[in-house]
């Protein structure tokens, strides 16, 4: 019989288990480490010391074990360097700690998330010939080519370095960078690659709630046609092109509309203050940070999602607004047609486009058929083609069994 997975060790790079605070954000480790768990897997979750000190997700099977946070040190320094500084910081101070956990708990695996982890997993592979893979929840700007060369080395040159340490195998997330391409591109064997979907909640399609709740609550009148976007508020997430884009829709149907805008980040107060310098700060709704559980009463709530990532548009907002029936006016980068359909689940505007997105919201305001025509071959599509949490987090223990097995 072959073995199966018995111990793991994972190296976390992430001092919260949810990224927008308590219950906010995406549930990948949650699911993972229950689904591990249950089956009797043994983890050991070593984690930068918790800026909060607040009590990790708990369950039976899982110890934490921490080493110094330097991802939230070197406050004033630019990015670019800061991230080199970091990197270098991290391997010393990581490596003890991962030796002794080794020596002490003697995993089957180790498995390290993004790629800040692969200079150490190659550490390990060599000292102990224990196998060890990489999570990459996404791969940033890696397969944007269509960048300037001098700006692409710039986004990706960490990146780059890092991928040069090889390791035994690569799950890779496909959240629309189209990371299996990239990893490709830059040598790594396709067999050694593992490219899953988000786990998705396949449950929300057919959920129902109260329409009305969350309008009521911002004080929004039932009629109004609600426009929603939600992320963690970064630059990157474009959100004020979204803005812009509102802005400039034909004042009749503004009139008609309200802008809702989810989530919690570091842009927050600049766009409310560009709300207030558009003149819609009286129509735009932020939400703050969302409960997970809570997304699809803000996604049923709306009519329909608009995406203007400068990544992706096929990342988890977009596709839970399609699985709730909203379709998606999203620009097209990277991997967003693959779930954004145009005229089928939503519609597709080019990269940047301000005034195409203009366009294509006013389309959709003005045609309430359409969206809902639209809002119910998303839902179709989502039910079909993602996967739920249990089978997603299922085959990565099936990969780690057949490495433990040397299968």
């Amino acid at each position: 019989m072959s073995k199966r997975l018995e111990k793991l060790l994972v190296i976390s790079i992430w001092d919260e288990m949810w990224s927008l605070g308590e219950g906010c954000g995406v549930p990948d480790e949650l699911h993972f480490i229950k689904t591990l768990t249950e089956r009797g897997v043994e983890i050991e979750y070593l984690i930068p010391e918790p800026q909060h000190k607040s009590a990790f997700y708990q369950h039976t099977g899982l110890r934490y074990h921490t080493y110094p946070n330097i991802f939230r040190s070197l406050p004033g320094i630019p990015g670019p360097l800061r991230r080199i500084i970091i990197r270098d910081l991290f391997i010393r101070k990581l490596m003890p700690v991962l030796l002794r956990l080794i020596k002490e708990y003697d995993p089957d695996l180790v498995l390290g998330y993004s790629y800040f982890s692969l200079a150490p997993l190659k550490r390990i592979i060599e000292k102990t010939g224990l196998p060890a893979a990489v999570k990459l929840f996404g791969v940033m700007y890696l397969g944007h080519h269509h960048l300037p060369p001098i700006r692409y080395r710039l986004y990706n040159h960490e990146q780059i370095v890092a991928l040069k340490n090889r390791v035994d195998h690569y799950i890779v997330l496909n959240d629309g960078t189209q990371g299996r391409d990239a990893l490709m591109e830059k040598g790594i064997p396709p067999e050694r690659i593992t490219f899953l979907p988000n786990g998705m909640e396949l449950g929300w399609a057919d959920l129902a709630v109260d329409r009305n709740k969350l309008r009521h609550s911002h004080g929004i009148r039932d009629d109004k046609k609600l426009v929603v976007t939600f992320s963690r508020l970064v630059r990157s997430k474009r959100i004020d092109i979204f803005m812009r884009a509102m802005a400039a829709v034909d004042k009749d149907l503004l009139e008609e509309a309200e802008i809702v805008i989810g989530g919690a980040g570091p842009e927050l107060e600049n766009l409310k203050l560009l709300s207030r310098k558009l003149g819609i700060s009286e129509k735009v709704h932020f939400t703050g940070a969302i409960k997970y559980n809570d997304i699809p009463l803000l996604l049923k709530s709306c009519d329909f999602f608009v995406g203007t990532n400068e990544l992706t548009n096929m990342s988890m907002p977009p596709c839970e607004a399609l699985l709730c029936g909203l379709p998606v006016v999203a620009f097209d980068i990277a991997g967003t047609s693959e779930v954004v359909r145009d005229g089928e689940t939503g519609l597709l505007i080019k990269n940047d486009d301000i005034e195409g997105m203009t366009a294509g919201i006013e389309k959709l305001l003005r045609d309430p058929v359409m969206v809902k025509g639209l809002g119910k071959r998303a839902s179709a599509f989502a039910k079909k083609n993602f996967m739920s949490w249990d089978e997603r987090t299922s085959k990565e223990l099936e990969l780690f069994d057949r490495m433990v097995s040397g299968d």
